[in-house]
């Protein structure tokens, strides 16, 4: 009996030991940095123009941004304002920089190439990478673009 309850608690401790090891193995599995978001992310996004140059009202749009795994990005969008196009498929690509930190929070900042103003955006990378919740943070400073939050989903799934 004495010996056969050696063994249990024997047992016991090395399972404990072993749940503990995988738990901290998966913890830093996920791999948090840039090369995790490598890849194509279609977003949608919303918001409203309150000011500045050209058409106010609500902002709507849809966007494919290539990351690099480098912290490089560049993007191509269709946007509309208030009903009007004032951004689609034909302008030159957007470019901009990101970076993941290791809680997978991060930013990235789009430069646009066609005069609307540079937007930065926060974000959690969920989903093991294959999904992005983003917030605008920054849209033109006075230009009065408010913009929610948007989910980038991977293009094609590294799964």
């Amino acid at each position: 009996m004495k010996k056969q309850l050696v063994t249990h608690a024997a047992a016991l401790v090395m399972l404990t030991l072993a749940a503990l090891g995988s738990g901290y193995a998966q913890n830093n599995s996920n791999g948090c940095n840039n090369k995790l978001i490598a890849g194509n992310y279609g977003f949608t996004v919303q918001g409203t123009k309150l000011g500045g140059a050209g058409p106010t009202g609500p902002m709507v749009g849809v966007a494919m941004t290539q990351f690099d795994g480098k912290g490089n990005l560049s993007q191509i969008d269709t946007v509309t304002i208030d009903g009007n196009v004032v951004a689609d498929w034909t302008h030159t690509r957007a470019t901009g920089t990101y970076a993941v930190s290791a809680d997978c929070t991060g930013t990235f900042t789009i430069n646009f190439t066609d005069g609307r103003p540079t937007v930065v955006t926060n974000f959690v990378v969920a989903a093991n990478g294959d999904e992005i919740d983003t917030v605008v943070i920054s849209a033109g400073g006075d230009q009065g673009i408010l913009a929610t939050g948007s989910v980038g989903k991977r293009r094609f799934s590294k799964h």
